[in-house]
């Protein structure tokens, strides 16, 4: 008896790559182009909100950063908005960030005074502001870590402006962060003041 020729007397319909029907085919794709377009928009929204994330936690790192700087080597750290290694003196940061040893206390960074890190420019129409008390532009912490007398709000909005995706960064005396909230659950952030984020 030849093993070969068994499968020679299955039916057709038993092989799964015989092929599919045009009708088969098209239910498919219809149903594959009905769950891509629900899921769509929702991709969007993971990639917008991961991409604020992001934002705001290379913000945090670079705060603590200039923080933990100040307290560890005693002297006065700032941060500003800059452009290459000079301060802008905007209440826009989305052109880079510089921080610096600030020995002279001014805000700007001189030469001779240190660069401790900078983070580059954010993409074309994001926008991230700083709105804070005594209103410079600039941030600094003293040797104890805490700023100089300077508590506010970094508001990182995306190149959209979409506000569901802008989000706060709150920034006390004693140096501490805290992140703006959806109090009431329309889904925008409200700053520390109750009022919503605005772009």
């Amino acid at each position: 008896m030849r093993r070969g020729r068994r499968n020679a007397h299955r039916p057709p319909s038993q092989y799964w790559f015989q092929g599919w029907s045009l009708l088969e085919l098209l239910l498919t794709l219809t149903i594959a182009a009905i769950l891509s377009g629900l899921a769509y928009p929702n991709f969007n929204a993971f990639v917008a909100r991961t991409q604020t994330t992001t934002r705001i936690n290379d913000l945090i790192t670079l705060i603590r950063f200039a923080r933990h700087a100040a307290v560890t080597e005693q002297r006065w750290v700032g941060l500003c908005p800059a452009v290459g290694d000079r301060c802008t003196g905007s209440a826009s940061w989305e052109t880079g960030i510089m921080v610096f040893a600030d020995g002279n206390r001014d805000g700007e960074r001189q030469p001779g005074e240190a660069l401790l890190a900078y983070q580059p420019a954010l993409g074309a129409g994001e926008r991230l502001q700083w709105r804070a008390f005594r209103s410079r532009n600039y941030l600094q912490f003293r040797p104890r870590g805490y700023t100089n007398w300077q508590n506010g709000t970094f508001l990182y909005c995306p190149a959209d402006g979409d506000v569901r995706y802008a989000k706060g960064l709150i920034l006390n005396i004693q140096g501490r962060t805290a992140l703006t909230r959806d109090a009431d659950g329309d889904g925008v952030d409200e700053r520390a003041n109750g009022t919503p984020i605005r772009c």
